[in-house]
């Protein structure tokens, strides 16, 4: 180490230095981040289609089914006797 007291350009240089690194890091590491978060929102959005057009499927398939073997209402249990 030297004895000399670092000048206030030296200081100026350094914290400058500091400065872009770290801005240049969270940079990065914000677009790394972001682009992981905005990939599981897309997979998220995905399953969410993929369930709701099983639950249109089978609200079809239920309904074709109860259409072709048993619509009418006598069919069906009911709570208090006729």
């Amino acid at each position: 180490m030297t004895d000399e007291p670092l000048s206030l350009r030296d200081t100026a240089r350094g914290v400058a230095f500091r400065a872009g690194l770290l801005t240049v890091g969270g940079l990065l590491i914000g677009g790394w981040i972001l682009g992981l978060s905005m990939k599981i929102a897309g997979k998220a959005i995905h399953l969410l289609l993929l369930a709701g057009v099983a639950l249109l499927i089978g609200g079809a398939a239920t309904y074709e089914v109860k259409k072709h073997f048993g619509g009418d209402e006598r069919s069906q249990l009911r709570a208090v006797p006729d």
